[in-house]
């Protein structure tokens, strides 16, 4: 969810489903079952989590809901003994950022704004302070984004229901992936092109 050529969020995302996906297929090659084979991969990205915690010294609120949908999966895969729980964790945290970036709409800071700025250096930061104040339509663009992003990850949501409990696990747990990524990296591309569009139009108007 940046405007900058380079996005961290799509790399770092890539970390993120690349390792449980490895323990996840690993395990499987080995002889395991699709249940213990999807723990271990959630437990991978627990793990994950926690390290990037512990190394950055802040648990975040994205972070926190990452665990939270994990826990949740994992607590509800063992009772039931449904490892569909453990693919539907991705469905769950993107509806609930959905609905975040969507409810962020009716605030002065949309959340694509607010990653914008968080990742931008101070001189930027203020740059984007002082366009948000003075002009209505920047802020707007990025009201604009944030609808976007979530109308778009609440439609992704939506469609993974019905593949996992269509899908067997082996096949879901890489088509998961790969929507998710399709997503994300579709969006990011929009929204670098969208804002290339906005300062253009905010710099012919000056």
């Amino acid at each position: 969810m940046t405007a900058r050529g380079k996005n961290p969020t799509l790399s770092l995302l890539l970390w993120d489903v690349a390792l449980p996906l490895a323990a996840y297929y690993g395990l499987r090659l080995a002889g395991q079952s699709e249940q213990i084979s999807l723990l271990a991969g959630a437990g991978v990205a627990a793990a994950r989590i926690a390290w990037v915690a512990v190394r950055d010294r802040s648990f975040d609120g994205f972070a926190a809901l990452l665990a939270g949908v994990l826990g949740v999966g994992l607590v509800l895969s063992l009772v039931t003994g449904d490892a569909k729980f453990l693919l539907l964790k991705e469905s769950f945290a993107t509806a609930t950022a959905a609905i975040v970036l969507l409810l962020s709409c009716f605030s002065r800071t949309p959340m694509v704004l607010v990653a914008v700025r968080a990742g931008s250096s101070a001189a930027k930061r203020a740059e984007i302070d002082r366009l948000g104040d003075a002009v209505p339509a920047f802020r707007r663009a990025f009201t604009r984004m944030s609808a976007v992003w979530g109308i778009a990850l609440l439609v992704e949501a939506a469609v993974r229901v019905p593949l996992v409990y269509t899908l067997s696990a082996d096949v879901m747990n890489a088509l998961s992936v790969i929507l998710l990524l399709a997503v994300i990296g579709g969006l990011s591309l929009w929204s670098v092109r969208y804002a290339e569009k906005i300062q253009k139009r905010h710099m012919a108007a000056t």
